[in-house]
Formats: structure tokens, sequence, C-alpha cells
């Protein structure tokens, strides 16, 4: 999958930043990158307090827009906005309207409880954009590079395209390679063409096995589907996105010819 039309969520933090830099390494030269910083109008409201902190909300939303043109001066066709609104909803919002193949954003950490009842921007996104999800982590000491990818099988045809949404970043960037098929959770069948791409069979939980590999990987990605609200709380993707040490690609499409669900998906 060429990522054409990528869309980041910049919000003044460090993994706003790390999001947009990990989004210039990922998307097509061609193509074009939206930086979108979002005037959350409503957080003072809803946390009580009146217009300086409004003031202060509007003021750091615009030196993320600034910081974000500066980052992407030399590329022509990329560009920055500057939205009121609900960062999770303005986010998908903006993903629609410009058609986007990636949404991108920081990997912050936080309980997923708290995100499905509070509606953080990680959880809202992960469950409802209408594209592949980037969530960009941070590694201290390093400049990130998907040299090191590692992709969750099961044999359907989510965790199929996941695969070759991996083997076409590592045509363009030279990267390796290693994939995993986890024994621990749903049953998977061992059947098929597809198990012998499979590098790893490790007995414990999905979850567990995907976040053991995410220590050394520098990116992971996964199939998804979409998943909402408290049925996510039982996805493997849902999960391992939160517990995550490296960057997480959600690749949310399907491999051509495949009507079967994955065992666990988001």
């Amino acid at each position: 999958m060429r990522h054409s039309r990528v869309v980041v969520g910049v919000d003044g933090s460090e993994f706003g930043f790390e999001a947009l830099r990990q989004a210039l390494v990922l998307h097509s030269p061609d193509g074009v990158v939206q930086a979108v910083s979002v005037i959350d109008d409503m957080a003072a409201v809803h946390a009580g307090f009146g217009s300086q902190a409004a003031t202060e909300i509007t003021e750091e939303a615009r030196r993320a827009r600034d910081e974000a043109a500066r980052m992407l001066a030399g590329c022509p066709s990329c560009g920055t906005r500057l939205i009121h609104g609900v960062p999770s909803r303005t986010l998908l919002a903006v993903a629609r309207d410009e058609q986007a193949e990636l949404l991108v954003i920081g990997g912050r950490h936080r309980s997923r409880v708290a995100g499905i009842l509070l509606g953080g921007t990680m959880t809202t996104v992960l469950h409802d954009a209408p594209c592949s999800v980037l969530l960009a982590n941070i590694r201290r000491g390093e400049v990130w590079f998907p040299r090191r990818i590692v992709v969750g099988l099961d044999g359907s045809g989510y965790s199929l395209a996941a695969l070759a949404v991996a083997d076409e970043l590592a045509a363009r960037f030279g990267s390796s390679v290693s994939t995993l098929a986890a024994l621990g959770g749903k049953p998977v069948s061992r059947e098929g063409e597809w198990a012998s791409r499979v590098d790893e069979w490790p007995g414990t939980h999905p979850v567990d096995a995907l976040d053991d590999a995410s220590v050394t990987a520098d990116l992971v990605v996964i199939g998804s589907r979409g998943r909402h609200g408290v049925r996510a709380l039982g996805s493997v993707g849902e999960r391992f996105a939160h517990r995550a040490r490296c960057s997480v690609l959600l690749a949310r499409t399907q491999a051509p010819g495949s009507t079967e669900e994955p065992a666990e998906s988001v």
C-alpha cells in the first residue's frame, strides 16, 4: 500500500511531533501529508477552568501548527491545518474528507478502559478510523526508521494484507520482515500456504507475543477490521496497541478474494 494521502495529528507534545516525523518517512515521495492541530475549545470547560485556560489551549495548538509547518518546509505537497473541535472527531473527519490512506497519531500510553469510557483520542481513532492507523512510539536515543518489521499472522485475509503491507515497506526501505503466529489465544489453524511464511509459533497469547516482539522491532504491523466500544476491549490489536514498545501499524484492509475474519482483530 502506497501511503499517498496521510493525515497526522500534531498536538504540541513530543509524541505528536514524532508522529509527523514517522509519517514523513512512510509517506510516498509524491504523496500529500496534512498535519492537523486541533483547538479543543471544550477541554477547559470540562476541566472547570475559565478563559485563561482556553487561551492557553489555543496558543498551544497554534505553536504546534507552526512547528509542524517548519518540519514540512521541504515538502511542497504537504500542509498544515488548525481546526476547532474535539481532537478525535476532528482527525477522523479530516481523514474521511481527504480520503486518507493513513492516519498517524502519537502512541501516548494510557489506560485502555479510560480511553473507552472517556473517548481518548488514541482509542477512538483506533476504533473508528476509515483507513490504516500508525501509532508512533518513541524509542529514546534513536531516530525512527522501519529497519526491523514484525507482522502478526493468523491465516486470515486481514493478517495476510498486513503481511503484504510489511513486504512492500521492506522493499522500499530494505527492511527485514519477521512473522509470528501465536498459539495461546483463539485456535489458529497451521494449514495452508500462509503457514510457510511464519517464522515463530509462540505458545503465548497473541498480545503477549506481539508485546515481546515489540521490544526489538521498529514497527509491528497487524491486520485490522475495526471494532467499536466495549467489544473492542477483547481485541488483540487494541490491547496490544496500548502496550507496544515500538510503533504499530494497523493495516485496515483485506487481502483480495478473502472474506474470512481473523481469529481476533481490532
